[in-house]
């Protein structure tokens, strides 16, 4: 494995590349939104914002959709866009199907910014078939939620003839991606299906004796010709994204952090809808040889809040670890057993990075 000069990457992880002087594009990209001398000419990207918004259709009730769900980034942007912006908005969030009691508390506060809400939950019977299969099939237990929020809130638009729906950050441009996705692109089907995290997994290849066609059908992303036009933008690619900026200010709304970080991660801030996001996180470890703190952490040394020296100790102690106890509200809620849950874990671990000892995945590697 070869690792980021710059920051904890390594090369390994999907859509990720590598400059002639060992720098990935992750960190490249950070030069331009942080860096006087090669920065993004962000003035200029908002005025294209506001060209944007000025030129929408009022088609009808509601100026723009925003998909939320409770997180630091999402009740950011909505205060950005109500208040700042003016825009009538609608917040539409798709349940998380491991809802915490801080997430719950989050989306109250989201609300009382001043936007009218839509809670979409899926029958959940047929969520618990989704999140195992996205579990056995990529390894990935919330493959329901990653379609369900780039398909729902777009579809809500279809139906209510919104002419806008405001993504939050750009993921290419903020954590690595091929160049032409680090500039402001649409967010649209062809964006959901490479980077939306469907992992390969589409909706039809869950057809089957126990989910439906009909089951399924809701997720599916909007066809262009079903309806009046919706366009789908990320807000990161128009002004500078700044989480570690933007989680101060929410937290004078009321908004508030899980009461300490998560297993496997680093701050208590991220992923606060999500109880079992240290399960994801582990499986990603074993993939890819990183995992949910190496993240966070790379967020803080290219704001310059630590170095990579005294980030890289940190990673080497959370990458990768897992709650037993959720491993075992996990089960519990799928109704499998400890050894099928094991047997899926080794399923997807890297032999070529990991190998087992005495029942523990340990690297072959070392962080460097």
């Amino acid at each position: 494995m070869k690792f980021c000069k710059t920051c904890l990457f390594p090369d390994t992880k999907p859509d990720l590349y590598f400059d002639d002087e060992g720098i990935c594009d992750a960190c490249r990209s950070a030069e331009t939104k942080w860096d006087l001398e090669k920065m993004v000419d962000w003035p200029a990207r908002e005025n294209e914002f506001q060209s944007m918004i000025e030129e929408l259709p009022k088609t009808g009730s509601y100026d723009c959709v925003v998909p939320v769900s409770g997180g630091k980034d999402s009740t950011w942007q909505a205060y950005s866009l109500v208040k700042t912006h003016n825009l009538k908005t609608l917040a539409v969030t798709f349940d998380q199907f491991d809802q915490t009691d801080t997430g719950r508390h989050n989306l109250e506060v989201l609300k009382e910014i001043g936007v009218d809400h839509i809670h979409f939950t899926l029958n959940p019977n047929v969520v618990k078939k989704l999140v195992l299969r996205g579990f056995e099939e990529v390894g990935d237990l919330y493959w329901v939620n990653h379609v369900g929020i780039f398909s729902i809130p777009m579809r809500v638009a279809k139906w209510m003839n919104i002419p806008l729906v405001v993504y939050g950050e750009n993921p290419q441009f903020e954590y690595g991606g091929p160049v032409a996705n680090r500039l402001p692109q649409p967010m649209n089907e062809r964006w959901r299906q490479e980077f939306g995290g469907l992992r390969g997994l589409r909706e039809d290849d869950l057809v089957d004796a126990e989910i439906s066609e009909s089951d399924i059908d809701i997720l599916r992303f909007p066809e262009e010709k079903d309806g009046n036009p919706v366009s789908g933008i990320f807000f990161g690619d128009y002004f500078r994204w700044d989480p570690i900026q933007h989680t101060e200010f929410i937290k004078t709304l009321g908004w508030t952090p899980l009461p300490s970080a998560p297993a496997g991660s680093y701050v208590p801030d991220e992923n606060c809808d999500m109880l079992y996001i240290d399960i994801r996180e582990h499986v990603k470890y074993l993939k890819f040889g990183y995992g949910r703190a190496t993240d966070q952490l790379n967020i803080q040394i290219r704001s310059g809040k630590i170095s990579r020296s005294e980030a890289l100790e940190l990673v080497k102690e959370r990458d990768g670890v897992v709650s037993e106890e959720n491993i075992e509200k996990f089960c519990a809620y799928l109704d499998i057993t400890r050894n099928y849950f094991d047997s899926l874990i080794d399923r997807f671990a890297n032999k070529n990075l990991f190998e087992k000892t005495n029942d523990k995945w340990v690297p072959k590697f070392d962080r460097v």
